[in-house]
């Protein structure tokens, strides 16, 4: 294959690190060039400058220390990608190269070209215990999860890593299989990237639980595609930006497959002069008839100047779908804080309680009140 090399990603993409059986590494050179360049990627990081992050990404052989717990239970593998067997091998770069979304996510190509290894995570069956990630060094972490036919699992994230990490999960929810996914990260002194990619198939089921801090630099993006009819997810999450403190949220639930239904429910406090920047984007695909989407996104914006963005997206290609989508930026209710200072509640406390309530709509999950807790210490 013929790769045309570009100067400003050159040093990150041709490192003379030994080859991968997991990775078409000419394959991915040659797309990251074009993606980097374009104009949708320069619409999509528009508020957070992409060179920064490119700039930051951890060095080569910068690999991530993954902490697990859950993956010795019956019905899972979890196999570092250097002991791949051939054909997982073969089935990791088939899925890296052709299933990842690349043109929406330049950077996840870049942080595979820039990893040492990663991890393959096979789910066969029903799960009785949650499978346990965490990541307590910087560096550059690439998953892998299959969710085989049939098979139910519960996958918890914790990301409280000062520095730089680079956090990619690729999840395939194959036919009648169901993922419960929750993702915590609330380090404040952190550069930090995440894409989390799920695929569904006919009739499966996923579940997102996210709680987020602003970070130096936080960008988190998530991408959902219901490929199979009857297939269902439901994303809800949490978010708190303090004073000079940055989070870019990038949501995308693409409907491919008639029958198909999403909700997302986001909460978001700017407490501080920082910058929050929430994007959020339904996509109905020409053959997606009978769709059923909702998206809402609420925000308070607690200090005069805190910058809360927030910009949902509908783009429907077919007629027979139901639709819906809003965005407010706000303050605390004054009938509700009136009726909590009636009662003698002072008022800081009385707008502590009511700010605290907002997020707790979107709390959910085992990770809930650790993220309840970092959250009312935000907001004093």
């Amino acid at each position: 294959m013929s790769v045309q090399r570009n100067p400003e990603v050159d040093a990150l993409t041709w490192s003379a690190g030994p080859p991968r059986a997991w990775l078409d590494a000419d394959a991915l050179r040659s797309r990251v060039n074009g993606h980097l360049e374009s104009g949708k990627t320069r619409e999509l990081w528009k508020y957070t400058p992409v060179k920064g992050f490119v700039a930051g990404l951890p060095e080569s052989g910068g690999g991530a220390t993954l902490a697990m717990s859950g993956v010795d239970q019956k019905g899972v593998r979890a196999v570092p990608f250097a002991d791949m067997s051939a054909v997982d091998a073969d089935q990791v770069r088939s899925l890296l190269t052709d299933s990842l979304e690349a043109a929406s996510h330049p950077l996840a190509d870049l942080c595979l070209l820039r990893a040492p290894g990663g991890w393959l995570i096979d789910i066969e069956a029903p799960l009785k215990q949650p499978i346990h990630i965490s990541y307590p060094s910087p560096g550059n972490a690439p998953l892998v999860v299959l969710v085989r036919q049939g098979a139910a699992a519960e996958l918890i994230e914790l990301a409280e890593t000062p520095g730089s990490l680079a956090q990619l999960l690729l999840a395939e929810v194959q036919e009648g299989a169901a993922l419960s996914h929750h993702r915590l990260s609330l380090e404040g002194d952190s550069q930090h990237w995440a894409l989390q990619q799920v695929r569904l198939a006919a009739s499966a089921n996923y579940q997102l639980h996210q709680s987020l801090l602003g970070g130096q630099r936080r960008r988190s993006e998530t991408h959902i595609i219901l490929d199979g009819p009857g297939a269902e997810a439901s994303l809800t999450g949490a978010y708190l930006v303090e004073a000079g403190q940055h989070l870019d949220q990038q949501q995308t639930v693409e409907h491919r497959a008639g029958d198909t239904r999403s909700r997302q429910t986001f909460h978001g406090i700017g407490c501080g002069k920082g910058r929050s920047i929430f994007n959020g984007r339904i996509h109905i695909h020409p053959h997606a008839a009978r769709s059923d989407a909702a998206l809402s996104n609420r925000n308070l914006a607690l200090h005069p100047e805190a910058e809360m963005n927030s910009k949902p997206e509908l783009e429907i290609y077919t007629d027979d779908v139901r639709c819906a989508h809003g965005a407010t930026v706000g303050q605390l209710s004054e009938d509700s804080l009136f009726y909590l200072l009636s009662r003698g509640i002072p008022p800081p406390m009385a707008r502590r309680l009511l700010s605290h309530g907002f997020l707790r709509e979107c709390l959910g999950g085992p990770l809930a009140e650790m993220a309840a807790e970092r959250f009312m210490l935000a907001l004093g």
